[in-house]
C-alpha cells in the first residue's frame, strides 16, 4: 500500500469521493496525508517490529576519546540502542548512573562498558582507540512517507507485498480524523483505534513467539541460584532438607 492508496482508503472510510477531494468542504488532501502520517508513527512506535531495527557503522574519532561520548545517531530513537561493538568486540551496557559510578571507581579500567543518556552514547575511553570500527544497533525513527508512491512501512519490500499492519495504519488515521475538530466523534474514534491495535497485536504475536524461543548461550533467560545445593544430600548450602 502506497501513501496515495492509503489516502484513497481513508477517504472511502470518511465517505469522501477522493477524485473530488479538491472540492471537499470538510477535509483536504493534506488533512488525509497528515492523518496517515500520524497513523504510521503510532503503529511504528507500538512494537519493536523486526523491520524497525537498524544499524550504524562509523569510525571512532579523537573527539570521542577526549569528551567520553559520541552523538546519538540522528535516525535512531532515543534509548533504543541495545548492542554496541567496537573493533568486533561487544561492549556491556550499563545504566547511566552505574556507568558514572564505574568511571569514578575505576578511572583507569579498560573494561568494555558503555551507556546512554539523552542523545549521547557514553563509551569507556580507555577501552578503544582512534580509527576503530564502531557498530551500533537500535530502533530507527519511523519512515514517514513523503511522496504519493512511497510505500507504508508494513510493505517492507514493495507496495504489493504487505502485512495487515498497513490496514491498522489507515484505521489509526481514521480514528484521528473522527476525533478531530471537524468530526468530533471521540467515541467512534476510540472504537476504530481499538480495532487498529487489535490488528497490530495479532500481527505482533508471531514475532513475539519467535523471539521467546531464542536463547543465547551467553545470555540465559534467568540466572538462578542453586537453592537445592546441587542435589547433594549432605551439603548444607541451600539444601532445604538438611537438618542439624
Amino acid at each position: 500500500m502506497t501513501l496515495q492508496e492509503a489516502k484513497q482508503h481513508l477517504a472511502r472510510k470518511l465517505n469522501i469521493d477522493y477524485a473530488d477531494i479538491a472540492n471537499n468542504d470538510l477535509f483536504t488532501d493534506t488533512d488525509l496525508e497528515e492523518f496517515i502520517k500520524l497513523g504510521v508513527i503510532k503503529a511504528w512506535d507500538y512494537k519493536p517490529w523486526d523491520f524497525t531495527e537498524g544499524s550504524k557503522t562509523a569510525a571512532t574519532v579523537s573527539d570521542m576519546l577526549s569528551s567520553g561520548y559520541a552523538d546519538y545517531p540522528t535516525d535512531f530513537q532515543s534509548g533504543s540502542i541495545y548492542l554496541l561493538r567496537i573493533a568486533g568486540k561487544e561492549y556491556k551496557k550499563l545504566l547511566f548512573q552505574d556507568y558514572l559510578k564505574f568511571r569514578e571507581d575505576y578511572p583507569d579500567s579498560a573494561e568494555r562498558v558503555w551507556s546512554e543518556q539523552k542523545r549521547f552514547v557514553f563509551i569507556n575511553p580507555n577501552a578503544y582507540g582512534v580509527g576503530e570500527t564502531m557498530d551500533m544497533y537500535g530502533k530507527l525513527m519511523p519512515p514517514i512517507p513523503a511522496n504519493a508512491s512511497d510505500p507504508l512501512p508494513f510493505s517492507p519490500d514493495s507496495d504489493n507485498y504487505e502485512h495487515s499492519g498497513n490496514e491498522a495504519i489507515v484505521l489509526l488515521a481514521y480514528s484521528e480524523a473522527l476525533a478531530s475538530e471537524k468530526k468530533r466523534n471521540p467515541a467512534q474514534a476510540e472504537i476504530e483505534r481499538s480495532k487498529a491495535y487489535q490488528i497490530l497485536d495479532f500481527l505482533w504475536k508471531p514475532f513475539s513467539d519467535a523471539r521467546s524461543l531464542l536463547q543465547s548461550k551467553n545470555r540465559p533467560f534467568f540466572n538462578t541460584p542453586d537453592f537445592f545445593g546441587g542435589g547433594r544430600a549432605n551439603d548444607s548450602i541451600g539444601n532445604f532438607n538438611y537438618l542439624d
